[in-house]
């Protein structure tokens, strides 16, 4: 069962505006919920399958605890960067759950069809704090699902502003220090050779996409992914990518369309990762999606966190939590000439 509270409101009108939203979301709660801490207590702890003792080799990352088998295979995954610890599951067939790091279901399933998702950030929209993950619907079209206090459901929200076509991906990213964007987006067309580039703001109590770049890339686009000096861009057979962002080190984590996770390190070295099995944690053969963020997370992630999605055995669908530390957390060598 997820963790669903009693509310007093139950649905929101379609395309309501954000100030409808907020309304929603203060008739179902007690009041505005603080961001979840990023370091974890003794009791969180708990609930993370520790590494096997032995020692792992350089080329594989522990994979530390799971959720439970879930109904539908996953599609997509976006993870809340900044104060927000929750993942967001998009599901072939469509539907979008909401997840803690412990693995356990935060909403129940929003009946609505989803195509992709990307990197969401917790923030405050017209001073009520909420966790929101930028995505596609089946049509095509850029939307944010929104989430905050006891909602029983993540809220679909209509993206305002300048789309020029269809999109088929997307990936995102917290905005630049000093900024007062809400949030930078990027996303393709079915097949396209073209970026576009652009923000997420609040803007006259709604909530819009305003493009300031378009980006030729030569070939296809399957994947993106914001950097600190711009955006990667990826074709095929890459699937998904990821970010592991910590204190200015960056780690580019990608899986091809075989489900190999490869991570590229900040010197431009690339290694294939495997993933090593716990005790009771399965890992998917070959993963469908992926999400990380790399700075320190409660629930026993000091490190960050990568969550992997796919299929376990026939039938068995399970989003996987891997501890990156072996990566974020080890030193970075600076040369003797610049110490």
């Amino acid at each position: 069962m997820f963790k669903r509270p009693r509310l007093s409101a139950q649905t929101l009108p379609v395309n309501a505006g954000i100030a409808g939203f907020l309304l929603f979301y203060a008739a179902s709660c007690s009041g505005p919920q603080e961001p979840a801490e990023n370091e974890a207590s003794p009791d969180e702890t708990a609930s993370v399958e520790q590494p096997a003792t032995d020692e792992a080799p350089s080329d594989s990352l522990p994979a530390v605890w799971s959720t439970d088998q879930l109904d539908f295979p996953i599609r997509s995954i976006g993870i809340a960067g900044g104060a927000g610890s929750t993942f967001a599951i998009a599901y072939e067939g469509g539907g979008l759950q909401v997840f803690d790091f412990d693995g356990e279901r935060v909403t129940a399933v929003a009946e609505t069809d989803v195509n992709a998702l990307s990197e969401g950030r917790y923030a405050m929209l017209s001073g009520t704090p909420v966790t929101f993950f930028p995505g596609i619907d089946g049509a095509g079209d850029l939307k944010v699902w929104i989430h905050g206090g006891q909602l029983p459901e993540a809220i679909e929200y209509d993206l305002q502003g300048d789309q020029v076509d269809g999109a088929a991906g997307l990936c995102a990213a917290p905005p630049l220090g000093g900024s007062d964007v809400l949030h930078r987006l990027a996303y393709w067309s079915d097949g396209a050779s073209t970026l576009q580039v652009g923000e997420i703001t609040e803007t006259d109590g709604e909530l819009a996409f305003t493009e300031v770049q378009t980006i030729e890339t030569g070939s296809p686009i399957a994947a993106c992914t914001f950097t600190a000096d711009g955006i990667e861009f990826y074709s095929a057979p890459v699937a998904a990518t990821s970010n592991l962002r910590r204190m200015g080190r960056e780690t580019l984590l990608s899986i091809t369309e075989t489900g190999q996770l490869t991570a590229t390190y900040d010197n431009g070295e690339t290694q294939d990762l495997d993933i090593k099995e716990g005790i009771t944690v399965r890992v998917p053969p070959n993963p469908t999606a992926l999400a990380a963020v790399g700075d320190a997370r409660g629930g026993g992630y000091p490190g960050g966190i990568i969550v992997l999605g796919g299929t376990v055995s026939s039938g068995n669908h399970r989003a996987v939590l891997v501890d990156p530390s072996r990566i974020t957390l080890t030193p970075i060598s600076v040369p003797p000439g610049e110490q």
